[in-house]
């Protein structure tokens, strides 16, 4: 955090036109120069909008008479409201100028709806256009698409499927034969089970060895394995 907060540090300083810029022409210098690429870095292909707010304040302010105006956002993690801290050494004054921002990002929506515990894929969704500011959770999108997953409740048409609206499809249920494999180092042992109950991929499940009958803990692995490590 340290790295973003010193980055976004900006003091503005042009030979010659210093004095002949006004407060809000250097503010949005700053936008246009620091903060609309450091946006960009963070998320890419978006389309990105930054609008000053309360700008009968900036009238306020007296001329800086040093050779510096400091400008520094205040909340750089944000993604619809912030606010800038502008300041001057000489004289010394310091202002905050509220800001709204727009994100705008190619991502998946429902083209169709979608039931809960439905699979998302490709023919019930599409790209389009979405305000991130305006969201709550992790969009996806064409390089990190949610095909496989389920809805988590029902979805409307043109909902923008998020983190918050997905879950992870039951590879195995409970009484499924799998195949469990033991490692330890480069030894592998693979022998039968049953699965005594759902899991999803990643998941820790009881099974039971079904020659030796014994119950062990494994990782669901895919729709018919499942992984002990010894």
């Amino acid at each position: 955090m340290l790295i973003i907060r010193l980055s976004i540090a900006f003091i503005y300083f042009q030979t010659g036109l210093l004095f002949a810029a006004s407060t809000e022409e250097q503010i949005n210098h700053y936008i246009n120069q620091v903060e609309i690429p450091r946006l960009s870095k963070i998320y890419s292909d978006a389309t990105i909008n930054i609008t000053l707010n309360n700008l009968a304040a900036l009238s306020y302010l007296p001329d800086c008479e040093s050779n510096s105006i400091q400008i520094s956002n205040q909340r750089p993690d944000a993604t619809k409201r912030t606010n800038y801290e502008v300041s001057c050494d000489s004289p010394t004054w310091k202002s905050y100028v509220p800001v709204t921002q727009s994100i705008t990002i190619p991502a998946i929506k429902t083209i169709s709806p979608i039931n809960r515990g439905q699979t998302i894929n490709k023919s019930n969704t599409d790209i389009g256009d979405v305000d991130i500011s305006n969201l709550r959770g992790h969009v996806y999108t064409k390089k990190n698409p949610p095909y496989g997953l389920i809805a988590s409740r029902n979805l409307r048409i043109n909902t923008v499927i998020t983190d918050d609206l997905t879950n992870q499809p039951t590879l195995i249920k409970k009484g499924d034969s799998v195949l469990i494999t033991a490692s330890s180092g480069t030894i592998i042992v693979r022998m039968n089970g049953v699965a005594l109950e759902n899991g999803i991929k990643g998941q820790q499940i009881r099974v039971k060895n079904s020659s030796s009958e014994r119950i062990i803990y494994a990782k669901v692995v895919t729709d018919s394995e499942v992984l002990v490590n010894y």
